[in-house]
């Protein structure tokens, strides 16, 4: 399997501050890797770095071949997504496909796959300023798609949507890596969105890169418990004893989990507790926030 992009030991400092510390990624031809971590985490000034918009002070990176510092070929084939896209404000989506065409080489046919894919047959006659937040990316990706491109990245892509339009978005980002075999880079907060769509999942946290593997392996291995009981303060300090990771929340109490052998364990406890006099009065299971990720890092 071809690698379309190897970052190596790269580290970018601003001031006192380390963005990037010591970084080492591959991504695969045909990969979809989710790169998830809280805001400040250095997921952007990676991707920057990564692409060629940011100079590092150490390490390498090599995209498509060459250093997309100092070689623009790096930069062929390559889409990039952002939170909030910038297109040309008065060109309608159909003249910014066309004179996007003229620039890659691309054919007529090529134009009308990705206004299909991208399900902008009904808008090719508005100018980008009339287009909502996901009718926007749609059409950041459709122009992307002009390019022909090997890899896209996409910074933080459903961060300005509502819910549906993430959807379809996160849709269409699956369905491109499925049927094209383009490989993306989504980066997110959102640890469900993260895990619709990638296969690995890279977290970083502080600069540097924390958990790294399979989807299953790094984000779905950990989940929580909300447990509501006659005693919380009671039931935290039995659950504390006996070695679980746990915290209160308001009325409710948290217990970190990893597998379903603990799940098992911990019901097993709890009909023993309950037994002894403290009421557990409702219960139930949950995939683990980005903070119960980031702890298990």
């Amino acid at each position: 399997m071809g690698t379309v992009l190897e970052v190596s030991n790269v580290r970018k400092v601003y001031g006192t501050t380390v963005a990037v510390d010591n970084v080492t990624l591959k991504v695969h031809d045909g990969e979809l890797v989710g790169l998830l971590g809280p805001n400040g985490a250095g997921k952007s000034t990676l991707i920057k770095i990564s692409l060629g918009l940011l100079r590092r002070d150490k390490g390498t990176v090599i995209l498509n071949g060459y250093d997309p510092y100092e070689d623009s070929r790096a930069r062929r084939g390559v889409g990039v997504i952002f939170e909030r896209p910038m297109l040309p404000d008065s060109l309608t989506i159909i003249d910014l496909l066309d004179r996007a065409s003229r620039i890659y080489g691309t054919s007529r046919e090529e134009v009308r796959r990705a206004v299909k894919y991208t399900g902008l047959e009904p808008h090719l006659y508005k100018t980008f300023t009339e287009l909502s937040a996901g009718l926007k990316q749609r059409a950041a990706i459709a122009h992307a798609l002009l390019s022909r491109p090997r890899l896209i990245v996409a910074d933080e892509p459903t961060s300005n949507l509502d819910p549906i339009e993430r959807g379809r978005l996160l849709e269409l980002i699956d369905t491109l890596n499925s049927d094209e075999k383009i490989s993306f880079i989504v980066s997110s907060h959102v640890i469900p969105e993260i895990s619709r769509v990638a296969k690995r999942v890279v977290v970083m946290n502080r600069g540097r890169i924390i958990l790294e593997g399979d989807v299953s392996e790094v984000v779905m291995k950990t989940s929580v418990a909300r447990i509501r009981a006659s005693d919380v303060k009671a039931l935290e300090k039995i659950l504390s004893l006996s070695g679980y990771d746990v915290r209160v929340e308001g009325i409710n109490l948290i217990v970190k989990l990893k597998g379903v052998e603990q799940q098992a364990e911990l019901l097993r406890l709890l009909a023993d507790i309950s037994a002894s006099g403290t009421r557990i009065l409702s219960m139930d299971f949950a995939g683990a926030g980005l903070e119960e990720v980031l702890r298990s890092g």
